[in-house]
């Protein structure tokens, strides 16, 4: 299953989808795929920060569009000093 990890004020939340459904044109995963994908443009355009992790013991790469073959991806919210 891959995931879109959102970090935010409300907590963490997280969609999945597997990719051999998507491969298979399953409804429910292509639906799944056009909300992240809406969810991450919104969050980019707010100034929101996204990383694509590809396994745990790897660094996170910064991205600037949604890959739906990335095994993680995590949006966090920009961070304000004071």
């Amino acid at each position: 299953m891959n995931k879109l990890q959102i970090m935010g004020r409300e907590g963490h939340r997280e969609l999945a989808w597997d990719p051999e459904k998507v491969d298979q044109g399953d409804p429910e995963a292509l639906a799944v795929i056009a909300e992240a994908e809406q969810i991450l443009a919104k969050a980019l355009a707010r100034g929101h920060a996204a990383f694509r992790v590809d396994a745990p013991d790897q660094p996170a790469q910064r991205i600037e569009h949604f890959d739906q073959t990335a095994p993680v991806t995590v949006i966090v919210p920009r961070l304000a000093g004071g």
